[in-house]
């Protein structure tokens, strides 16, 4: 079974905001989740 959970890192919102070293802030795609917003999670039934 497959299922889809919500990011932990982005709340679904595909884009995290990122300081930079000079001290603005940018919004990049999520790392965690690739910017789908989701995660796909494969459960085995025993």
């Amino acid at each position: 079974m497959v299922t889809r959970t919500t990011c932990p890192a982005c709340k679904g919102n595909k884009y995290v905001t990122v300081t930079l070293s000079d001290g603005r802030r940018d919004h990049r795609r999520c790392p965690e989740c690739g910017g789908a917003g989701y995660k796909v999670r494969v459960m085995h039934s025993r």
